[in-house]
């Protein structure tokens, strides 16, 4: 619930809409994970069951020191923070603050403790491309004029889909692409090694092309560029990791080669004035020519910023509290930060005056679009530490998962790669364009450590056998979109949703790397030839091993049923409403679904279409994973989808029912509107 949450939740009703709303549902759903936590830890405790076997994982676990060390900065920043009640409970317009932060790492925690089934993680990795598909198809919507919501802000020349914001909706999609992308690998090598190719994995493929296909779409017309820039570094990883476990050393040198010319491209359309300038002009790809552009537009905002980020996280003499007094603890800032969600505060002295001419002179930042100066701002250089360690960890844990670090001497070698990247382009921008642009510098180091580490691996694996590790396409899918996200938050702001898929990651490439996914028994076992008969008492008597117990199939397909249920009463509490009109529950749901209100009441099927693809193309995908992976057995499919069918349908249509029911009542009762 909280990975379908996360994206798709909006809500129209309250004046902020998107990001405290998803995050007061997310917290509210981690609440009720923890509290149900704490009673199975009371039951072990009372067994007196070992702790780490009633947790499920122990301190040991990758990425669990990482993990709480983030929460132990967390509240140690929160503890001295200049605005404790806000740094805690998170501000007004973000709701990011550590009380958040312990919701992710609940989610975090829960899927290593729980996902132990390979069902559970098809389900689990299966509705979270699904969620990805109405916000991808809405912003394509909105992008060919077809929304029905009054939106105040201008949503057509870069779509702004669930997230109300174009680079937060593309910051998003990335991740869900790269995860599809995982998906889509895994499908296709099982289509090419399986003779003849199973019906249910060409159904699959074809849904994986076509949602990854608009995920795309909506992706470039969100024309925002540092999401751009992340998902160009997670397709490379992606594509660097494919051909390094595969030992394809001409396509190795292939793609450096391709990547090469394209990183070059990408310099000649960002000189002015340069050989490319008729596509620098361009409407399509020109906003890839203007990455670094730091005179003008959102460039020069960023760097100002940046300016006075920089003065802030450096030592300087105490803030004074609005009583006058002086900040106790600013000999410690610098080392702990000024508290989560505290910049909109401590800001404002070292505001750059020059900002007041590219924004409103009342608005102070309260984000320095960049995650490097964010973490320093909150946490200080703790939090810096911290946040650099934890990506470190995850890409080391998955590149040791895929065989690619061996021992020690590797894993010191990648993280002498990434300090020395980091320090290296760190100096370079700092003398050439400013210390300010370390923020940027840093990331960038650390990528640049992380490819240069990879092409050592595969260049000295080149005679060495494929590797089979039986996760791979989703381990590298998972590296890819978390590799995206890294890149993406150094030039944005990290939202809801991608805080809560980032977590959800990270855990499932634990549990995939740590090899926890037990198959259970097919629904309906095929039969095995006996056993040779072995001398003696063993031939006379032969050898039989109990076969597993069927396992029932239904339970899977109704908990996929009601999510996809959740998924769409959650499009229906946005999508239909009333904009005046004064109708009957029947006539609210036809009308918000097949009119667009703005245009005349104009007939446009494209909402109930989003609904239609949702929920249709959800019930083959479940169907042809359970196919798959024989937990639905054949003979059980016309009943497996009559089930869905019924739950998912059922409960989406007694919401909607009752919804607009209850909407249209409100309005009876409301005096009508005069102008």
């Amino acid at each position: 619930m909280a990975v379908v949450i996360a994206p798709l939740f909006f809500n129209i009703y309250t004046s902020r809409v998107f990001e405290p709303d998803k995050l007061t549902l997310v917290r509210s759903i981690a609440l009720i994970m923890a509290a149900a936590w704490l009673v199975k830890l009371a039951e072990a405790v009372g067994q007196r069951v070992p702790l780490a076997q009633a947790l499920g994982f122990s301190g040991r676990t990758p990425l669990v020191g990482p993990a709480l060390a983030t929460a132990a900065v967390y509240l140690l920043a929160t503890l001295f923070s200049i605005t404790p009640y806000t740094s805690f409970f998170g501000s007004y317009q973000r709701l990011q603050g550590a009380y958040s932060l312990l919701a992710y790492l609940v989610i975090f925690f829960s899927l290593l403790a729980g996902l132990r089934t390979r069902p559970q993680f098809e389900r689990l990795a299966t509705v979270m491309v699904l969620a990805s598909l109405p916000v991808a198809v809405y912003g394509l919507i909105q992008r060919y004029r077809l929304d029905p919501l009054p939106w105040g802000g201008d949503v057509t020349s870069r779509v702004a889909s669930h997230m109300g914001n174009a680079i937060f909706v593309a910051a998003y999609l990335i991740m869900a692409f790269m995860l599809t992308m995982g998906r889509l690998a895994e499908t296709f090598h099982s289509i090419l090694v399986t003779e003849p190719p199973r019906n249910s994995d060409v159904v699959r493929g074809a849904i994986y092309v076509f949602i990854a296909a608009v995920q795309a779409a909506t992706i470039y017309f969100s024309f925002s560029r540092g999401p751009w820039l992340g998902l160009m570094g997670g397709l490379f990883l992606f594509l660097l990791l494919w051909l390094v476990i595969r030992r394809q050393r001409a396509g190795l040198f292939t793609l450096l080669g391709l990547s090469a010319a394209g990183l070059i491209l990408l310099i000649l359309l960002n000189l002015p004035g340069g050989p490319l300038e008729p596509l620098r002009q361009s409407p399509y790809i020109g906003r890839l020519g203007h990455i670094f552009e730091t005179e003008g537009g959102t460039g020069k905002v960023r760097v100002l910023i940046w300016q006075g980020a920089l003065r802030l996280v450096l030592p300087h003499e105490p803030l004074q509290f609005p009583d006058g007094r002086p900040d106790p603890f600013n000999f410690l800032r610098p080392l702990i930060g000024y508290g989560p969600e505290s910049m909109y505060v401590a800001y404002n002295r070292f505001y750059p005056p020059e900002l007041a001419h590219y924004e409103a002179r009342n608005a102070s930042p309260d984000r320095s679009h960049n995650e490097t100066f964010d973490a320093l701002v909150n946490a200080g250089l703790l939090g810096f530490l911290v946040y650099q360690w934890l990506f470190f960890s995850i890409f080391a844990y998955g590149l040791r998962s895929l065989n690619l670090i061996h021992g020690p001497r590797d894993r010191n070698l990648l993280l002498g790669l990434w300090v020395g990247g980091a320090l290296a382009m760190g100096g370079l921008f700092a003398l050439r364009f400013g210390p300010h642009f370390l923020g940027v510098a840093i990331p960038a180091g650390t990528v640049l450590g992380l490819l240069v580490y990879l092409v050592f691996a595969a260049l000295r694996a080149s005679g060495e056998p494929p590797i089979e590790h039986p996760h791979r396409f989703l381990l590298i899918g998972l590296l890819g979109g978390i590799l995206a996200h890294y890149i993406e938050i150094n030039f944005g702001i990290a939202i809801a949703a991608t805080r809560t898929w980032f977590w959800a990651f990270a855990a499932m490439l634990v549990v995939l790397g740590e090899g926890w996914l037990a198959d259970p028994a097919p629904a309906r076992p095929a039969p095995t030839p006996s056993a040779p008969a072995r001398k003696g008492k063993d031939r006379a008597r032969g050898e039989r091993r109990p076969s597993p117990s069927p396992r029932p199939w239904w339970p899977g397909v109704a908990a996929s049923a009601l999510l996809m249920a959740l998924m769409l009463a959650l499009l229906s509490y946005e999508f239909i409403t009333s904009q005046g009109q004064r109708l009957d529950a029947l006539s609210l749901i036809v009308t918000s679904l097949t009119r667009l209100p703005l245009q005349g009441n104009r007939f446009s099927p494209f909402v109930l279409v989003m609904f239609g693809l949702t929920g249709g193309l959800g019930a083959a995908l479940v169907l042809a994973e359970g196919l798959r992976r024989e937990w639905i057995p054949r003979p059980a499919l016309p009943a497996a989808l009559l089930l869905y069918g019924a739950v998912a349908g059922g409960g989406w249509l007694a919401y909607t029912l009752a919804h607009a029911g209850l909407l249209a009542a409100l309005i009876a009762r409301t005096p009508q509107t005069v102008e």
